[in-house]
């Protein structure tokens, strides 16, 4: 972090405008800032300190960060202009105040806290300016603890280092010195450090232990397991013997040996399974040149056959050629005999429609020729007419012996009948 301008405006000590401009202080290294007691030294510190966090050291609240001798028209304003994280940044803070006002009833107002936040950045025409970042609390905080990566608290146990707490530094003994320290500096982060390297210590031996342990067990079941096939593998040289637990960074040694010497059968092996392969392979070609042989064989044994079977075929071909030669000539009849298969299969229909329609005669036309069967439905046809002719006269016999039964009734009310009276009525039907 590096400072470049300050401005306080009736803040602290200081009733107007002060500005302080650090490019100038630090030009020549280090600067001492020296005052009497109350000319406002701490203030300064102060000033940094609430223009990058809004509160100043200590427990005093903000809201009496306003001077007393400030004018009633000047308010409490920081301007802090900065270097942090290669960014160039400008911070603006006016807390929260009270101060006398004409306007209010009460004879004072309170102005709420704002803060301004601007970025210096580069233009296209090579000249600078000021472009703003943020005007919320929130987000200015986020911001300058990113750009410091400090918080507030440690910020002032780190870099402003209290008054009171230096000087009692400055006295105190060792024993005592180391204790502020660890309360300035907040070194209990150190103590839990040693601790943590110290039970990290026990368990790394606990672990090695384990670690040997385990190594050893690893190197009998690798002995078991491969020594006895590396011996069968090479017999040209000795077996390298097993460390015991008591050397534990021997079993790599031992390990890297038996790997070695497994590579070297590993490269064996593959060199004599490159060579089966290559006479599997062999093998394998002569097994299909024998069965493509031996297919061909037996293809050339059955065109004998076949060969063989047709020329005692060939025999018949005289007889084979006349028949086609007959059904070539028959051939211009097939459109016959294409009709002559559709008219039977018309006339079996009509058959098959002429029983069914027999069973609706009655018994003695079942068996009745054609002839028969015409005069038997003219002679129906006949009578049918008949009958339809005498209807009129059948309706007007109906009508005349209602009429008739009417008139009767109509006489016996008038004239009851005698005794051995006869009544004589016309003949018809339901007539008495």
């Amino acid at each position: 972090m590096y400072l470049h301008h300050l401005t306080v405006q009736a803040f602290g000590p200081f009733a107007r405008t002060e500005d302080v401009d650090f490019d100038a202080l630090t030009s020549a290294g280090l600067f001492l800032l020296r005052g009497d007691t109350g000319a406002g030294k701490t203030s300064i510190l102060d000033a940094v300190c609430f223009a990058l966090y809004g509160t100043v050291p200590g427990i005093r609240p903000t809201h009496r960060l306003r001077s007393d001798h400030a004018p009633n028209d000047t308010r409490t304003r920081v301007v802090l202009e900065f270097t942090a994280a290669g960014r160039r940044l400008r911070i603006t803070r006016m807390p929260k105040q009270t101060y006398p006002s004409s306007r209010a009833k009460s004879g004072t107002a309170t102005a709420e806290a704002t803060v301004q936040l601007h970025e210096r950045t580069a233009t296209a025409d090579d000249s600078t300016a000021w472009e703003p970042v943020s005007a919320r609390h929130e987000d200015a905080s986020r911001e300058i603890e990113a750009a410091l990566g400090l918080s507030k608290e440690q910020f002032c146990q780190v870099v402003l280092l209290p008054q009171g707490d230096f000087a009692k530094f400055l006295r105190a003994d060792a024993k005592d010195r180391a204790s502020l320290l660890r309360r300035l500096f907040d070194t209990g982060r150190f103590q839990e450090l040693q601790n943590w390297l110290t039970t990290r210590s026990k368990t790394t031996k606990s672990d090695l232990e384990e670690v040997a342990t385990a190594v050893q067990q690893l190197s009998e079941r690798i002995d078991q397991e491969a020594g006895p096939s590396l011996q069968e593998a090479d017999t040209t040289s000795d077996q390298p013997v097993r460390p015991g637990p008591e050397h534990p960074a021997a079993a790599l040694t031992w390990a890297q040996d038996l790997l070695a010497r497994a590579h070297a059968a590993q490269t064996a092996a593959l060199a004599a399974e490159e060579l089966s392969d290559q006479a599997h392979e062999r093998a394998k070609q002569d097994r299909q040149r024998a069965v493509a042989l031996d297919t061909h064989q037996r293809r050339h044994s059955q065109a004998l056959a076949q060969r063989a079977a047709l020329d005692q075929r060939a025999a018949g071909h005289p007889h084979l050629r006349e028949q086609l030669e007959t059904g070539q000539r028959a051939e211009p009849l097939r459109p016959l005999l294409d009709g002559l298969e559709r008219s039977a299969l018309v006339l079996r229909t009509a058959q098959t429609a002429e029983e069914t329609a027999r069973t609706l005669l009655p018994a003695a036309h079942t068996r009745a020729e054609i002839p028969q069967l015409q005069l038997a439905l003219e002679q129906h046809h006949a009578e049918r007419g008949r009958l339809q002719g005498l209807l009129p006269d059948e309706e007007r016999h109906t009508q005349l012996g209602v009429q008739l039964c009417e008139l009767n009734e109509k006489e016996e009310l008038k004239f009851p009948p005698r005794t051995g009276q006869r009544v004589f009525t016309l003949p018809g039907r339901g007539s008495a």
